[in-house]
């Protein structure tokens, strides 16, 4: 079993080269090198809370094109394990008795919010299973709009982020600590 990942203090995010500083955020969002690259642009933060909430504004900033680049970023709902994050399988949760018809189902739901829409479903899972998600992307699919899902899913993104963060912050409690006043 690998370790889990660590988050350095922001202190030493905020001197990391782009190529460091991408797999630190890389941690927390999947990997974006549009966000990557302007988060790093608006270096230093004083946590990773005030990253994250530059992260949020950046993401509305963006053009419709590049919020369409980053939400895409995140993989689907039953995807292929191998093309996982190691967060995002941890995430996505264990294989259920009917794993099968579950990663079926997503496929299915998968495409047809993608066709409708043009972009992937995103959704903070927050621990509950890949079923219990079936009602609420038939309920999006059915009553939304594209520009409400796509605020929907860069929102849920960075709700995403947060929690990933404050859970790599308790397994590590100095990467949390404010950063000294340079």
């Amino acid at each position: 079993m690998s370790a889990q990942p660590t988050l350095p203090t922001i202190c030493k995010t905020n001197h990391l080269s782009l190529e460091e500083f991408t797999s630190v955020i890389s941690l927390l969002f999947e990997p974006t090198a549009l966000l990557t690259q302007r988060l790093h642009d608006a270096c230093p933060y004083e946590s990773y809370d005030q990253l994250l909430d530059k992260a949020d504004e950046l993401i509305k900033e963006l053009s419709p094109l590049e919020q369409l680049e980053v939400v895409n970023a995140h993989p689907r709902i039953g995807e292929n394990a191998a093309k996982l994050s190691a967060l995002s399988k941890v995430e996505q949760g264990n294989a259920s008795d009917n794993e099968d018809a579950v990663l079926a189902k997503w496929a299915e739901l998968n495409r047809e919010y993608e066709d409708k829409y043009g972009f992937r479903f995103v959704i903070f899972v927050n621990g509950r299973s890949k079923e219990s998600l079936f009602p609420i992307v038939e309920d999006r699919i059915a009553n939304s709009t594209k520009s409400q899902e796509l605020a929907t899913g860069l929102s849920e993104m960075v709700d995403i982020a947060r929690d990933r963060a404050r859970k790599l912050q308790a397994a590590n409690p100095a990467s949390g600590a404010p950063s000294p006043k340079i």
